[in-house]
């Protein structure tokens, strides 16, 4: 009895390993499939998305018109060197200026209107400043130190918070972000002296 189930056993076992085998050829074959698929449908989106921005810009006041145009200009951020202070700075003042908001409706707690909507919307205003400076062909050194200043206050606020609370996830989460933010600036200051 033991020797038919354990030849049986064989038999089964090297047909389940064939059937495995297969299976996962099939499920790679289809997941690369999957991958170019989704591919070419993000680069179709964010192509498109790209027009419509621009399209929608026309209709908006001349401020918000040059800050998108600044966007949809640079073809790839991936060369850090290529990518300028206001790439970086505006959308990081626009986030910290709504969470601070946002947080101050929830809580109401004062250090949320200082350390977000006012110190937000000044790296907002020196980002928007340079872009506009780069524009005219001049100098924006002085914007891109102020906002190297700001976001070093509130790097060092974020660092604090994190190492006093000890608040793992988020407190790390929003110190990483800003000491990002300060290493890219400072990177961008140190190339300027150069």
């Amino acid at each position: 009895m033991q020797s038919p189930s354990l030849e049986a056993y064989k038999v089964n076992s090297q047909k389940a390993v064939v059937v495995l085998k297969e299976t996962s050829e099939q499920l790679r074959i289809q997941a690369e499939k999957a991958k170019e698929d989704l591919g070419a449908i993000a680069k179709e989106i964010s192509e498109d998305g790209i027009e419509y921005i621009l399209k929608v810009t026309d209709d908006s006041p001349a401020d918000v018109r040059e800050i998108i145009e600044a966007f949809a200009s640079v073809d790839d951020l991936k060369d850090v060197s290529r990518v300028d202070d206001f790439h970086i700075g505006v959308p990081y003042g626009l986030l910290l200026f709504v969470g601070g908001f946002l947080s101050f409706m929830v809580t109401g707690s004062i250090a949320a209107i200082r350390f977000g909507v006012i110190l937000g919307g000044a790296l907002f205003a020196l980002s928007v400043a340079s872009l506009k400076a780069q524009k005219k062909g001049e100098s924006s050194t002085k914007f891109l130190k102020g906002q190297a200043a700001i976001t070093a206050i509130i790097f060092l606020r974020e660092l604090r918070l994190m190492l006093s609370q000890r608040s793992v996830f988020l407190g790390l989460v929003t110190t990483l972000i800003s000491g990002g933010v300060l290493a890219f600036l400072v990177y961008k200051i140190a190339r300027i002296k150069k």
